[in-house]
């Protein structure tokens, strides 16, 4: 992509603009930056960016050849950010958003909540396709010092 080129998360702004600087190592400062990022990544088959952006406790487990599958079999038509909301902790967030994109068997849409916790200053992205385990007097596997049932529990 060219510094004009238009950023794949937003239309109004460019690549170097927006994403680029979070693919290149800037850690996102919220969580709907890092959705509009991962989206970025998907369009450009960053599949490094998405793996490393997803909760720890999932990176091993996650498929990366059908999300490069997914990533490259697509054309990527935008991105909506419907609603986002920070929990009074401060570590989790969610993000409603619906991805488009057109692949062999037409036009689809993709609407989710989807859950990002932050560990450190790094915001990440619960897949909710690779689930946690963890029983609830346990620490909580998003790398938290805190017991499962005072971290993230309540949020799934």
């Amino acid at each position: 992509m060219t510094a004009l080129a238009t950023c794949p998360c937003n239309p109004e702004k460019t690549y170097q603009q927006c994403c680029q600087r979070y693919h290149n190592g800037t850690t996102p400062s919220t969580a709907p930056a890092l959705m509009r990022a991962r989206y970025s990544a998907y369009v450009l088959h960053n599949i490094a960016f998405i793996k490393n952006t997803s909760l720890p406790a999932q990176q091993a487990h996650l498929d990366t050849d059908a999300i490069a599958q997914w990533s490259q079999n697509s054309q990527w038509l935008g991105l909506e950010i419907n609603q986002t909301s920070l929990a009074p902790d401060q570590r989790h967030a969610t993000v409603e958003f619906i991805a488009h994109w057109q692949d062999a068997q037409g036009q689809h849409q993709h609407q989710e909540s989807s859950l990002f916790i932050k560990l450190g200053t790094h915001w990440y992205f619960y897949d909710p396709n690779v689930p946690l385990r963890a029983e609830r007097n346990a620490p909580c596997p998003c790398g938290s010092t805190l017991k499962f049932k005072k971290c993230c529990a309540p949020y799934f």
